[in-house]
């Protein structure tokens, strides 16, 4: 993935856990609130959790497929560089010395072993 460029995943994510932030720091104050209610009466208990334990579920749930789809999008981007990396080396043409060097690595090399 490039640094400069966050997926649209990845920016989907930062919207969604900072509105799971929100929500709990919202259900906490409730709890906080109600908390004499919610501990005697199991009725007033039961609807807040179908509320919002629901919410939060969903919630989480939706978190945890767009961490996935972002997790996938950026392997498949991390393949495609490596496999346009490979091609690139494996596309490159040779370098070639220029023949007047070749010239003087042949002759050096004759003279090491008295050729003519």
């Amino acid at each position: 993935m490039s640094a400069s460029r966050p997926s649209k995943y990845r920016a989907a994510l930062d919207v969604l856990q900072r509105s799971r932030d929100r929500l709990v720091d919202e259900m906490t104050d409730q709890v906080l609130d109600q908390a004499d209610d919610l501990m005697e009466s199991g009725y007033l208990f039961n609807e807040f959790l179908e509320s919002q334990g629901t919410r939060l579920h969903f919630l989480s749930l939706l978190v945890a497929q767009l961490e996935q789809s972002a997790e996938q999008a950026e392997e498949a981007e991390a393949s495609e560089a490596a496999e346009s990396i490979r091609n690139r080396e494996t596309n490159r043409p040779r370098r070639s010395r220029p023949k007047a060097k070749k010239l003087t690595e042949q002759a050096s090399r004759e003279s090491e072993t008295g050729e003519a």
